[in-house]
């Protein structure tokens, strides 16, 4: 039975750990936008998406490492989803203006 509750445990924090990663993704994704307008809307949407879904997807494991080195709790995944949405915004545009030829 103790299993069962550490379990919902983990479920409930995890939400709480994603809402955090999507809040603060979406800051990084804004002060990139901020700092490096783009001229095409699509692009940036594109870009802000990315930098979003990397700060979900990416951030969890850089506030891990973050948590495990100074002890933060919650704080670190404020930081890490801001890292990781600036720098998933920043990869793409990269990418972007690699591949892709600006009109």
């Amino acid at each position: 039975m103790e299993d069962q509750t550490s379990l919902a445990a983990l479920f409930a924090n995890m939400k709480e750990q994603m809402a955090l990663l999507a809040f603060s993704g979406i800051g990084g994704a804004f002060f990139r936008a901020v700092l490096a307008p783009e001229e095409q809307w699509k692009r940036r949407v594109v870009q802000g998406i990315s930098g979003a879904l990397s700060a979900i997807f990416l951030g969890g494991v850089l506030a891990h490492v973050i948590d495990a080195m100074t002890g933060a709790g919650l704080l670190s995944y404020l930081a890490a989803g801001f890292l990781m949405g600036s720098g998933g915004e920043l990869a793409v545009k990269a990418m972007q203006d690699r591949l892709m030829v600006k009109k």
